[in-house]
C-alpha cells in the first residue's frame, strides 16, 4: 500500500461516521448526508416514488426505505447492489437506462430523483469538475423527463469551473435551487450538494 493510500484508509476507518454507519448497520456513510439533508427539508415522504440513481452499495435507497415502507424506490446502478426492501434495482449505466426506460410510456412519473453519483477521481480539478458536470448533466436530463410536476432533484456535485454556470441553467427549470454541504461530507472534498425543489411546470420534449 502506497503512502497516500495507507494514509487515507487510515483516515477513513477513523472517521466518525464510518464508524456510525458500521454500529448502525448503514452500507455507507454517505447515509448521513442523505439524512441531514431529508431531515432539513422533508425529501423522503410517505407514498412517493423515488428514482435512485448511482445507487450502490445502497445506503441512500436503505435510509428512503426505512423511513417509509410504502414509498417505491428504482435504483439504477452499473455496479451490482444487494436487495433491500421497496427497491427495485437495475444493473445499468445511467445512460442506458435513459435510452431503455424513459421512452416507455408506461413508466411512472418520480417525485424525486437522487443521485450520489461521481465520475473516478483523479485528483486534477481540470478534469475531475468537467467528468461530474457532464454526468449531472445526464442526471438532470433524466429528472427533467420523469418528476411529477412539483417534483425535486438532489444531486452531487463539484465545485470549480463550470459549476456556477450549471447552477444558473437548474435554476430556470426549479422554483428554488439550494447548496448544501453535509457535515459527513469532507471538509477537505470539493464536494456539494445541489437541492432543486418544486420542478416548474413547463413542457419536456424527448427527441
Amino acid at each position: 500500500m502506497s503512502k497516500k493510500s495507507s494514509k487515507w484508509y487510515k483516515n477513513h476507518i477513523n472517521d466518525e461516521f464510518v464508524k456510525l454507519a458500521n454500529k448502525e448497520n448503514w452500507r455507507s456513510r454517505a447515509v448521513f448526508k442523505l439524512k441531514e439533508i431529508d431531515e432539513k427539508y422533508n425529501l423522503i415522504k410517505a407514498n412517493s416514488r423515488i428514482l435512485d440513481l448511482g445507487s450502490a452499495p445502497g445506503g441512500w435507497s436503505q435510509y428512503a426505505s426505512q423511513k417509509h415502507k410504502n414509498i417505491e424506490i428504482l435504483a439504477i446502478d452499473l455496479l451490482y447492489m444487494e436487495d433491500l426492501e421497496n427497491v427495485n434495482f437495475v444493473q445499468s449505466d445511467i445512460e442506458d437506462f435513459s435510452d431503455n426506460y424513459l421512452k416507455n410510456d408506461s413508466f411512472d412519473k418520480i417525485d424525486l430523483v437522487m443521485s450520489d453519483i461521481a465520475p473516478n477521481i483523479s485528483g486534477i480539478e481540470s478534469a475531475d469538475v468537467p467528468a461530474m458536470l457532464n454526468l449531472a448533466d445526464m442526471v438532470v436530463e433524466i429528472a427533467l423527463n420523469v418528476l411529477n410536476n412539483s417534483g425535486n432533484l438532489l444531486i452531487k456535485l463539484f465545485q470549480g469551473k463550470g459549476t456556477d454556470d450549471y447552477l444558473r441553467e437548474i435554476r430556470g427549470h426549479f422554483d428554488k435551487v439550494r447548496i448544501i454541504k453535509p457535515k459527513a461530507s469532507r471538509s477537505n472534498s470539493r464536494e456539494i450538494y445541489m437541492l432543486a425543489t418544486n420542478l416548474k411546470n413547463e413542457l419536456i420534449t424527448q427527441d
